[in-house]
């Protein structure tokens, strides 16, 4: 009998603001728990909460990724790989 891995992929849900209606509207994302981790740890360190983070990158122009969780998780990316080696230089 074949066991199914662990799930690695963990759902919680985020409050995110539209930037017209100003409306506040919760979502679900889906990330790795490391991810998870990584954002915490952003988060705690810039002194937001995970919400406005969240609420930030979704608003963010620059970002073409298609959809929110992937924009998500490429700025906690871009965030620890400007730290190890900042690409602008």
């Amino acid at each position: 009998m074949q066991t199914q891995p662990s799930q690695t992929l963990v759902n919680r849900n985020i409050s995110i603001t539209d930037p017209v209606s100003g409306r506040c509207h919760r979502t679900s994302i889906r990330l790795e728990r490391i991810e998870w981790t990584a954002l915490q740890r952003i988060c705690e360190k810039k002194e937001i909460s995970i919400n406005d983070f969240c609420c930030h990158v979704d608003q963010d122009e620059k970002r073409r990724e298609h959809s929110r969780t992937s924009r998500i998780r490429s700025a906690i990316l871009h965030h620890y790989l400007d730290e190890a080696m900042p690409l602008d230089s």
